[in-house]
Formats: structure tokens, C-alpha cells, sequence
């Protein structure tokens, strides 16, 4: 029965979208803008893969609660460096994974550039 609880909440949190990391401002809850260099959307550089759910463990999942992280890092060399949560709601219950997920970022053509941001929403 446990398992059957928790299949709907990974479904949700794989279906996760991570935004693009240099599209566009990102916006907090209150509409309170998060700037993107831009140096970061003039690179369109290739969006980030969705966060796996494996990356979150199964104790925060069963709080099913639906969320948001955005993360400023820089792309050096084509690898994403000096990530930092730079807002998040509800405050704490992801930045960690998001973090880790933000870290792993990879840009095929090399690129260096400053001041990207990263949002994932995650959703029950």
C-alpha cells in the first residue's frame, strides 16, 4: 500500500520541469525578479535535464508538498561552477537536491559564462 501512496508523487516529481538555464528572468513567488546575466541568455545554452526523483529521498517525497528552487551558477569551461540556492519555496525542503542536480549541469560546446539561473518546480 506504501508503495502504491508513493508512485503518484514520483510520477509528479519526475514530471518536474527544470527550466532552460539561460532563457529568460526568473521570478520568485511574489513576482520578485531573479536576474539572468545577460551574458547567460545571450549563450542559449542547452536546458537542463529534469531532476530524477532517485535524487530526493523517499522521506521527503512522502510530504508530497509541491515546490520551487532557483539556482544561480556560472558555466565554466561547459560545467556548471559556484552554484548557490538563490531562492526556493518552501525554503530548505529541496535546495539541497536541486543543488546537486544543479552541479551535474553540462554545456556540449564548451561555453563559459556567468550568471545563469535554474528553476525547478516540483509538483504533487
Amino acid at each position: 500500500m506504501r508503495l502504491l501512496a508513493l508512485i503518484p508523487c514520483c510520477l509528479a516529481l519526475a514530471s518536474c520541469a527544470t527550466q532552460p538555464a539561460a532563457t529568460s528572468p526568473s521570478a520568485g513567488p511574489h513576482g520578485a525578479a531573479i536576474a539572468v546575466s545577460p551574458e547567460c541568455l545571450a549563450a542559449r545554452l542547452r536546458p537542463a535535464d529534469p531532476m530524477p526523483v532517485s535524487m530526493v529521498p523517499e522521506d521527503v517525497l512522502r510530504k508530497a508538498q509541491s515546490g520551487w528552487v532557483a539556482v544561480r551558477y556560472d558555466v565554466v569551461a561547459g560545467k556548471a561552477a559556484n552554484a548557490v540556492v538563490v531562492a526556493s519555496e518552501p525554503r530548505g525542503l529541496y535546495d539541497a537536491y536541486v543543488l546537486r542536480h544543479a552541479s551535474l549541469y553540462t554545456e556540449p560546446t564548451g561555453a563559459t559564462v556567468r550568471g545563469c539561473i535554474m528553476t525547478t518546480n516540483i509538483r504533487f
